[in-house]
């Protein structure tokens, strides 16, 4: 977010992926930047617009930055990676989750939550047939090595009933399988932040 305040916000794929290299702080002599802190430290891979070109330059350099091998070798980041955290990480793109506090004493069970309010909110069923998942959540899956039927088993254990009953119903009457009925919904890099209430009934936490 204050990369957005400190540089505007990017309009394009590119000059958004070029803001999570340039915006950077120095914390404790390390100079982060907001890619070291989702690649770096959080071990984690967001699904937004113009990976490609990140893979292209990552391929051609073949070597990573003086900046990430300094946190590397400081032990800032994570022993394992979390893969919930991608339902935590908000970039400020509409498909990203809604912006909330995290605390260190509760922080497993606010990702729990993170995660089920993003799912519910974001998986559709529609009338062919067809569950409709973001990005984030096949992200999540390859994370997590997830097959289809994993994946949408685990999608529905995350909705209420109703869609619950849904999904299964559907797969199980038209005996169909997980990877037949996924329709994934495209990844939308334009500009929105959504708040959780948590940030609105107490600003003082901001």
């Amino acid at each position: 977010m204050h990369a957005h305040l400190a540089y505007g916000i990017s309009h394009g794929s590119l000059r958004r992926l070029a803001l999570f290299h340039k915006a950077a702080y120095n914390i404790g002599g390390h100079i982060i930047t907001a890619n070291s802190i989702e690649h770096v430290i959080l071990h984690c891979r967001t699904p937004r617009v113009g990976r490609w070109f990140e893979a292209i330059i990552s391929t051609a350099i073949r070597k990573k930055s003086a900046e990430d091998k300094q946190l590397i070798n400081s032990n800032f980041g994570l022993v394992t990676s979390q893969p919930l955290v991608l339902f935590a990480l908000c970039t400020g793109a509409s498909s990203d989750p809604m912006l909330r506090v995290y605390t260190a004493m509760s922080v497993m069970e606010e990702l729990e939550k993170a995660t089920k309010d993003f799912i519910q909110s974001n998986v559709l069923f529609k009338k062919s047939g067809k569950v409709c998942l973001p990005k984030l959540v096949d992200r999540y899956g390859k994370e997590t090595s997830l097959g289809f039927n994993e994946l949408v088993a685990w999608v529905s254990a995350n909705v209420d009933r109703k869609l619950h009953d849904m999904i299964h119903r559907y797969i199980d009457e038209q005996n169909k399988k997980a990877v037949q009925v996924i329709e994934w919904i495209p990844y939308n890099s334009k500009f929105r932040y959504v708040f959780g209430k948590e940030l609105t009934e107490k600003p003082w936490l901001v």
